[in-house]
């Protein structure tokens, strides 16, 4: 690449674009925080975007902060209806939930431990003879 060429913007995503956006410093969710794509192909999340970006007549426009790129909507398109999710990220954050949801499928849970004394299984024999009364109807 010679020094005159410039950048794609995607080569200057940097490495924490992935995981939180770079405005607020928040991790991406796929509830509040969702990262929206603008025509630069750089991603912040929608909260950031909808603050930065100006209404213009019936234009709105959102600046780049990485790269200035100006990206242009339809006033009458919300940012969320007017730009892309970041498929890829919003992937990763589904994966990222299904595990976290598995991991806690996985950690023992923690069972009242039986004693094996006789006042316990003196009481367990009395409960078994209690209810063994009760007639089910």
């Amino acid at each position: 690449m010679s020094v005159t060429e410039p950048l794609h913007p995607s080569a200057t995503m940097s490495v924490t674009e992935a995981h939180e956006c770079i405005v607020c410093c928040c991790e991406y969710s796929r509830s509040c925080r969702i990262p929206r794509v603008l025509h630069c192909n750089h991603t912040f999340c929608a909260p950031c975007l909808e603050k930065m970006s100006k209404l213009d007549g019936v234009i709105r426009m959102v600046s780049c902060p990485l790269c200035r790129w100006i990206t242009c909507t339809r006033a009458s398109l919300t940012l969320p209806g007017a730009l892309w999710v970041n498929t890829e990220i919003w992937d990763v954050i589904a994966e990222e939930t299904m595990e976290k949801e598995h991991d806690l499928d996985l950690k023992p849970t923690k069972t009242p431990r039986i004693r094996s004394d006789s006042r316990h299984a003196g009481f367990t024999s009395s409960l078994q003879k209690i209810f063994s009364c009760v007639l089910v109807h």
